[in-house]
């Protein structure tokens, strides 16, 4: 049966391919988005046979508000597994090739001295702002962040009973990619936790979740992303308008890129070899590729010298020299 919102000569088949898409992918609003913003431009185009060519998708590629390479090779995915199902139909489409994205992203590390300077002010947010429960909390989430690297989506996500504070170990069972994992805290941050838990502010419950609003739902990450954004520019790590702008630079999320170059490096200097401790590294903080976790590792160069040396080494002979 034809959505109702959808008026191209293709209004069925999207239909019963996203109809499909709902069953069998997680990620599938992707999907929605995708096929229901191509309905549009067909209508709009005034397409009257069933199909479509390399030209219209460019030109609807084209009308996208987004200029990112990558989010547009991301919809030609999606068309991709759409025109594969057509053609299960008799119905012909070609899509176009797009250039192969560079990926120009460079993760930010905090040093030691702009952590100590964070959390000092972090610390200090509860004693200026006594009756604020996100004051008080937030510091506990800093050190989480930090010490596990957690994403902070993972970390709002906590419920005491994830947490065994007689072993230390968080279970993180909403993650990226669907997959549940266990991570091992320090002795020093479980013991925080343990802290945390008793206070009466707080008001922690085995089913509840231990970074939550006064209702007891959990708080969104956007509030937490402000109140870090808000420290990093009292100390100048971060322009305000930077901030505002919602541009990435420094942020929470840097944490993580923090505590997996804090990681390698400790592994480097128990003399773990590099082709061991990036896969180490991978599993502990969650990745499905370990493509994904060298992307953390080409952070300030001028900083980890020895460690890009490190690197520069292991992978010194994979391309022959060229006379």
């Amino acid at each position: 049966m034809s959505n109702p919102t959808l008026k191209s000569v293709l209004r069925n088949e999207i239909s019963l391919f996203y109809d499909f898409m709902k069953l069998s992918v997680v990620d599938h609003r992707s999907y929605r988005t995708t096929l229901f913003d191509l309905d549009s431009f067909l209508y709009n185009e005034n397409i009257i046979e069933k199909g479509f060519d390399a030209d219209l998708i460019t030109r609807w590629l084209d009308t996208l508000t987004t200029s990112k390479l990558q989010t547009k090779k991301g919809k030609i995915g999606h068309l991709r597994k759409f025109s594969q199902y057509l053609s299960t139909l008799g119905i012909e489409t070609t899509l176009p090739e797009l250039p192969k994205v560079v990926n120009n992203f460079e993760p930010y590390v905090f040093t030691t001295e702009e952590m100590s300077q964070i959390f000092e002010v972090a610390d200090d947010l509860a004693a200026l702002r006594p009756n604020s429960i996100i004051s008080a909390e937030f510091p506990v989430l800093l050190r989480m962040l930090y010490g596990c690297g957690m994403r902070l989506g993972e970390a709002t996500s906590l419920k005491w009973s994830d947490v065994d504070l007689t072993k230390g170990i968080l279970t993180i069972k909403v993650a990226k990619n669907k997959k549940q994992r266990l991570v091992p805290m320090s002795e020093e941050l479980t013991r925080i936790l343990k802290l945390y838990r008793a206070a009466p502010i707080f008001a922690a419950t085995e089913d509840g979740y231990v970074f939550k609003k006064s209702n007891g739902q959990p708080r969104t990450s956007g509030a937490y992303w402000n109140v870090f954004d808000s420290i990093l520019c009292e100390l100048g790590i971060k322009n305000a308008q930077t901030a505002k702008s919602g541009s990435r630079g420094p942020c929470i999320h840097s944490l993580r890129h923090t505590f997996v170059m804090n990681a390698f490096l400790k592994l480097e200097q128990d003399n773990w070899h590099f082709q061991e401790a990036v896969p180490f590294l991978s599993t502990y903080i969650g990745h499905e590729r370990l493509t994904e976790t060298d992307k953390y590792l080409k952070a300030r160069h001028e900083l980890y010298t020895d460690s890009h040396t490190t690197i520069s080494d292991y992978i010194s002979d994979v391309f022959p020299e060229v006379l």
